[in-house]
């Protein structure tokens, strides 16, 4: 294993955080933004073929958006730790994750949404927000080492013990998916348009800020010299 530098200095952390933080405003909020901005369009899509083109662009907009620009953010950070790691691939294994961990994201909605609609199942209330919380900090229990395994890849090439970047990940993503349901409540979707999107963006770069506090504190580990 490469010889690292020195990570018990809180400036890295601090960078991490940050990058994390602004990556998911921007990747994450955008995402939103734009996926919301799609609906009138999708509105003139009707049945099955509507389900899917939202599911398809859900899914495009986080790979492209959210997986990329958190990708970029991290790399930057991470090179400077890690000197042999290749430009590019950190990016590609985070929008790699990003593109599994949103189709697995959306296969709930989805599937519903595909199924028939009769009056008996229109009248089934939905869960109550504790509910919807714990099944969020599910999905990011679940969803968070599917995006961690493709940076996994990378990682484990240049530090030892990786495999707890899964864990990392699972730990950082089960607090911050419920975080974006309970912040999204507060955003002002009837209110003036700027008051909207600078909620939207607020509320992502929050849980990114969370996120990168969670996972980041395994990587400080992860990199510290000694551990290969």
């Amino acid at each position: 294993m490469p010889q690292l530098g020195t990570t018990t200095d809180p400036v890295f952390y601090r960078r991490w955080i940050i990058a994390n933080g602004w990556a998911e405003a921007a990747g994450l909020g955008t995402t939103f933004v734009l996926g919301r901005a799609l609906v009138p369009w999708l509105e003139h899509v009707t049945g099955t073929m509507a389900v899917l083109l939202g599911a398809l662009a859900a899914v495009l907009l986080g790979t492209l958006l959210e997986g990329i620009l958190i990708g970029v953010a991290q790399e930057a950070v991470l090179r400077d730790r890690l000197a042999t790691l290749r430009k590019g691939t950190w990016v590609l294994a985070t929008a790699t994750g990003a593109a599994c961990a949103w189709i697995l994201g959306m296969i709930p909605s989805t599937v519903l949404a595909l199924r028939p609609h009769d009056s008996a199942a229109s009248q089934v209330a939905e869960p109550g927000a504790l509910v919807q919380y714990a099944l969020a900090g599910a999905l990011g229990l679940i969803a968070g080492p599917i995006l961690g395994f493709a940076q996994w890849t990378v990682l484990r090439r240049h530090v030892a013990r990786a495999a707890r970047w899964l864990w990392a990940n699972a730990a950082a993503w089960a607090i911050g998916m419920p975080l974006i349901f309970l912040g999204m409540e507060y955003v002002p979707w009837g209110g003036p348009p700027a008051a909207t999107l600078l909620a939207i963006y607020g509320v992502c770069g929050a849980v990114g800020l969370v996120v990168g506090a969670i996972h980041g504190r395994i990587l400080l580990e992860l990199l510290r010299p000694g551990r290969d």
